[in-house]
């Protein structure tokens, strides 16, 4: 039951979560491509529209300065005074180079008070154009009401040979407040379209203050009184969307030159709106394809999924009915496998601890309980209780020491206590089992302990040389007169090594390396079990390379070595 719900919550998590991601696209690139209508194309415009205005804006202000300074120029006066030939080809050469030293060049004329051109770039046949045009004949009596105005105006005229001029500038030339003549700039229509058709637009119109076409790329924008009907439906520095021809547009309009000129710029916005339309439709089935797919997609991903935990589960189970061997099925995702194998790897590892720390609870438990029997063997007491009886009469003091010693070792031995000791406390049990042996043995036996004092607070497992001491005096004394035991401490390659010494009688070649071999054998059981146990309980504690060393040499002597990890810690259990 709680796999099937684990199922649905799976299923359903799955199904809400790839739902959220696909709304959360779809609103995604609705906003974006509302943001690329509403911003990106009107930012982009805007960007460009003011790029044509900067340019065409410092055009018309760079042939005003350059009308200023031309009118009031000496060549051009003195030409209008005496139109020698010497000076009109000086004046046509100063009023060429201005005119191709601009962005936008023009055509321009000189013409002295009584109509004649003196100095001109314009054809014979756009001269009479000029001089018979409507433009010029209204223009004079303005420009000789207000000499010191500079006139902008569209011009318009159709010129042959490609010299078709649209914004018109005029100055009168005075010397002194004498009006000589005119000077007249008439900027060419195709010198502004390459100014303006370097920039991402669909068309530029460039009118006058009263919308008065000027320019135009399309040359569609013009009414019958040749003004641009929308200049009045888009506010100054505004965008505004207009219909032309059928299209729609973004039209941007900028106020140029103090308000002498209107610049508009047009970029269509169809295709952004059919790519809107297109981009909703293909959302929206794309979006209902998704749906339909989603169900059934969630349903393979999920069993797939939850194939892989059912293996697992299904290892786990083996695992604890004892299937150490079961194996996933081939194909199980790799994190699945390590987790199987991890899971294994720990209940092997809890299986084997179990199993040592259970034969460690034994060893110990047998090692203490011998221990126990042997102090509290009636041979045993009768030999304390005998050597006493005499001490008692010779000696009362030596008596009550023995008495002491005595009931200490009864006292360690069935003390159940801590497994780790400090080797201070051990010793103090080895020497009191040491007095105990000499007063049993007499000249027989004697003894030394040489352990420095700051090895005192090192830890170790509590009855553990004990039993060693208790193999030298039980297997080194025979044959022998006396026997001394020797104890002493070292640390040596980060272990402490706890040495017992006996020039015993030793134990022979071949019977050595049966007892070493006994070392590692679980069921040791033999008569040096003492030794056994020992080394035993420091394997089980600490593991390889811990343990005892044997050497002996038969006929001289015996030497132990308990190799154990340096433990300055707090005694543990």
């Amino acid at each position: 039951m709680a796999s099937i719900q684990y199922r649905k919550y799976v299923q359903k998590s799955f199904f809400r979560y790839t739902l959220s991601i696909i709304l959360f696209l779809c609103i995604l690139v609705f906003s974006f491509l509302t943001l690329n209508i509403r911003w990106l194309t009107q930012v982009e415009s805007q960007r460009n529209s003011t790029k044509i205005a900067e340019v065409l804006q410092q055009e018309v202000l760079n042939y005003k300065e350059g009308l200023s300074d031309l009118a009031s120029h000496s060549l051009i006066i003195n030409v209008l005074k005496t139109p020698d030939i010497e000076q009109i080809t000086g004046a046509n050469r100063l009023l060429y180079d201005f005119s191709i030293a601009r962005s936008i060049r023009g055509v321009f004329a000189l013409v002295d008070l009584n109509g004649n051109i003196i100095c001109s770039n314009l054809y014979k046949g756009n001269r009479t154009i000029f001089l018979d045009s409507y433009l010029y004949q209204g223009l004079v009596p303005e420009m000789l009401e207000e000499p010191e105005k500079t006139f902008l105006v569209p011009s318009r005229l159709n010129y042959s040979y490609h010299q078709t001029g649209d914004l018109l500038l005029g100055r009168t030339v005075q010397d002194g407040d004498t009006v000589l003549g005119f000077l007249f700039f008439d900027l060419l229509d195709e010198e502004i379209y390459q100014a303006v058709n370097a920039y991402n637009v669909d068309d530029v119109i460039l009118t006058d203050q009263f919308n008065n076409l000027i320019f135009s790329i399309g040359r569609q924008s013009q009414d019958s009184m040749g003004k641009y009907p929308f200049g009045n439906q888009v506010k100054k520095n505004q965008t505004a969307i207009i219909e032309l021809n059928g299209k729609q547009y973004l039209i941007i309009r900028n106020v140029l030159e103090h308000n002498e000129l209107n610049l508009y710029t047009l970029v269509t916005i169809n295709f952004q709106r059919s790519l809107f339309r297109y981009a909703i439709l293909f959302l929206v089935i794309v979006g209902l394809l998704m749906l339909i797919m989603l169900r059934p997609l969630t349903m393979l991903i999920t069993h797939k999924n939850l194939h892989a935990i059912e293996e697992l589960r299904r290892s786990v189970v083996e695992m604890g009915k004892g299937n150490m061997e079961y194996s996933l099925r081939p194909h199980v995702f790799e994190e699945f496998q390590e987790l199987h194998d991890t899971f294994r790897s720990m209940v092997l590892q809890r299986e084997d601890l179990q199993r040592r720390n259970s034969e460690l609870l034994e060893r110990k438990r047998v090692m203490e309980i011998k221990q126990l029997e042997e102090r509290i063997n009636p041979h045993f007491v009768f030999n304390v209780l005998e050597t006493l009886r005499y001490q008692v009469l010779i000696d009362a003091a030596v008596a009550s020491e023995m008495i002491m010693a005595f009931a200490n070792i009864m006292r360690y031995n069935i003390y159940y206590g801590d497994t780790i000791v400090p080797l201070k406390t051990d010793i103090e049990y080895v020497k009191d089992y040491l007095l105990l042996q000499k007063m049993r043995y007499n000249r027989r036996l004697t003894y030394s302990i040489d352990i420095p004092e700051a090895l005192m607070d090192c830890r170790i497992p509590k009855l553990i040389l004990q039993p060693i001491v208790e193999n030298s005096l039980k297997h080194g004394m025979k044959n022998v007169d006396s026997i001394h035991v020797r104890i002493s401490a070292s640390i040596e390659n980060e272990h402490l090594k706890l040495r017992v010494e006996d020039n015993g009688t030793g134990i022979k070649p071949k019977r050595l390396e049966e007892l070493i071999g006994d070392l590692e054998k679980e069921d040791a059981y033999k008569a040096h079990i003492g030794m056994y146990n020992s080394h035993r309980v420091v394997r089980l504690l600490y593991g390889p390379p811990y343990g005892l060393h044997i050497e002996s040499t038969y006929g001289k002597g015996t030497w132990v070595t308990i190799i154990l990890p340096v433990n300055r810690g707090e005694d543990h259990a």
